[in-house]
């Protein structure tokens, strides 16, 4: 079984939900990029749960940062896996508005390109330079392959509520 079947047969056996985010979503909205994980939206009171289902497919636990835990492959695996942890009012609505996708031969479900957008500029806020980077050409890049206007008010509401204004002027100087 892949990563992908695995997490599929985990989430329905044990009545778990997620959305994959990261640069497996990036991917499926239109840019294309190199990926050394599998990045996964939870809900937080799913963390105990999770951690088991993961835990007895051979992950291991090597970083818990509360709402961000990783996970160590087993040997016949290609990605480590990240879990980002939300509250339920947070996952319901990403889920509600959740796209549905294939991988590898398993139907998926990844959030719209709002919702990434979101996680995206959020992740920008707190974000290393490092990091940061990446996650801001994973943004200049959804924009251009969605034709998404970064003058309009949607695209800046999203950077207001969700990044800061400081981060939308970059943006706009690009």
């Amino acid at each position: 079984m892949n990563v992908f079947e695995i997490l599929d047969f985990e989430s329905r056996s044990r009545n778990l939900s997620f959305l994959v985010i990261g640069g497996h979503a990036v991917g499926a909205h239109g840019y294309s990029r190199f990926t050394a994980d599998l990045d996964l939206l939870v809900r937080k009171h799913d963390r105990a749960e999770w951690m088991r289902a993961l835990e007895e497919n051979g992950f291991s636990l090597f970083h818990d940062g509360e709402n961000f835990l990783q996970f160590s492959p087993p040997q016949n695996c290609l990605w480590p896996i990240d879990l980002m942890l939300v509250n339920d009012t947070t996952f319901d609505e990403m889920e509600q508005q959740s796209k549905k996708i294939q991988i590898s031969d398993t139907s998926l479900r990844i959030p719209s390109l709002d919702h990434l957008f979101a996680l995206k500029l959020h992740a920008l806020q707190f974000a290393s330079e490092r990091r940061g980077h990446k996650d801001f050409l994973d943004l200049m890049s959804l924009l251009e392959a969605n034709a998404v206007d970064v003058r309009g008010d949607k695209f800046r509401s999203l950077c207001e509520k969700y990044g800061s204004i400081k981060i939308y002027e970059q943006f706009l100087r690009k």
